[in-house]
């Protein structure tokens, strides 16, 4: 029966998918959400599970930003589309609202859309629910809400899971359609072939969205990939010289007009490093500058620093220190000697000693460019190797480490 329906009003279904207000619609819509897409992007990478709550709240209240934008334009467009009837026009102003909603709560972790998406069946309807909870349909209402809040939720929480599974995602969609133009017809009594119609545009939104999603996806990985491979080393996993040269120019431009911060840059190489080459193979040598990178890497993030390493070249690495001036540097120089001494590298049985040569300066109001710190610091290095060894010079005065005693228990 629903099938004779269906094919007796095929010409109104066909007039409604294939309009030029839906084609305007369709076009609207999905270039909001290739823009939506690249925001998500680089939105989520900025946040973490560790990352600030304020940090969290304000990229969350920038999500929920773009999708009011969004809703906006579209509503904005509908405004100047003057061609079609109430209904048909009504019903694309709903999908393109519907599409923007359910790939929000799919690119986004956000529990505010979250919220949105479970509240906006009470609050959308003019009358407030109150005419529509008095009419006959109350109980397909209520199945059709709680089936759409089932379909958020799953939305929220199996996100790899509809990445990779097409399947999933599409009957994700179709429900989610489904619920909400049952919804709309409660209410608006829209005829059954436009609501169907208008369904059909919705799924073909949707899977034209999906293609868009995922094609966006390999290209932004891929760019991210490129941009590991071009600022971060490939053996040790820390930044790379480049990455060096174009963050230290930033960093001199703004802390040499700010003489209230300070910038402090340190050096240090491995003490004999080629002996490491010479006697255990190259990969093993590989080994002991990973170890090094990790053991810095570790003491920045305990120490809390805002520095960054970089691996300068061979042995050599330069770590940038803002906001801490060169004597108070020498705490956390102390502490990778102390973690060297604690945590040795231990290769086929043998314990490999690693010490360090460290030299430290701070930006002077007389550095004319980062080549003066650099000269300076490159300097101080190659008086700590004079002078034995195994030691930092801070500013040309030479120094021994602060070493803790081990206890063993």
């Amino acid at each position: 029966m629903l099938w004779g329906y269906l094919m007796g009003n095929l010409d109104g279904i066909v007039r409604i998918c294939f309009s030029t207000n839906a084609l305007v619609t369709g076009i609207v819509t999905i270039g909001l959400i290739t823009l939506i897409t690249y925001f998500a992007f680089a939105l989520e990478k900025k946040i973490s599970v560790a990352s600030p709550f304020l940090e969290k709240i304000t990229v969350n209240l920038s999500e929920m930003g773009l999708l009011l934008i969004g809703s906006l334009i579209v509503e904005q467009v509908f405004g100047s589309l003057t061609g079609g009837s109430a209904i048909e026009l009504g019903g694309l102003y709903a999908n393109a609202e519907l599409t923007l909603l359910f790939y929000c709560l799919f690119v986004f972790n956000n529990r505010l859309i979250v919220l949105m998406n479970i509240a906006l069946p009470f609050i959308y309807h003019p009358a407030f629910d109150i005419v529509r909870m008095k009419n006959q349909y109350w109980p397909l209402f209520i199945i059709a809400y709680i089936v759409l809040v089932i379909v958020i939720d799953y939305l929220y929480g199996h996100k790899d899971d509809l990445i990779v599974s097409n399947y999933k995602y599409l009957i994700a969609q179709i429900l989610f359609g489904i619920c909400w133009w049952i919804l709309i017809w409660i209410d608006y009594r829209f005829p059954l072939t436009d609501i169907i119609g208008m369904l059909i545009v919705f799924e073909i939104y949707m899977l034209v969205v999906r293609i868009i999603e995922q094609k966006m996806s390999t290209y932004m990985h891929a760019y991210n990939d490129l941009e590991v491979k071009v600022n971060y080393d490939a053996l040790t996993g820390v930044r790379n010289r480049a990455n060096l040269n174009k963050l230290s120019k930033e960093a001199f431009e703004k802390y040499s007009k700010n003489s209230k911060e300070p910038l402090t840059v340190i050096m240090f190489d491995i003490d004999h490093f080629k002996k490491f080459n010479d006697n255990y193979g190259h990969e093993i040598g590989d080994e002991v500058l990973r170890h090094v990178a990790h053991v810095a890497e570790r003491e920045l993030h305990m120490d809390g620093s805002n520095g960054q390493l970089f691996r300068y070249g061979g042995e050599e690495f330069i770590i940038m220190i803002k906001g801490t001036d060169s004597q108070h540097s020498t705490n956390f120089i102390n502490g990778i000697n102390q973690t060297l001494i604690e945590m040795p590298l231990f290769i086929q049985d043998t314990q490999l000693n690693v010490t360090l040569c460290f030299g430290v300066t701070t930006l002077r109001a007389t550095d004319k460019s980062f080549d003066d710190i650099f000269q300076r610091v490159d300097g101080y290095l190659y008086e700590s190797k004079n002078t034995g060894r195994n030691k930092m010079t801070v500013e040309g005065e030479a120094q021994e480490y602060s070493v803790q005693p081990i206890i063993h228990i």
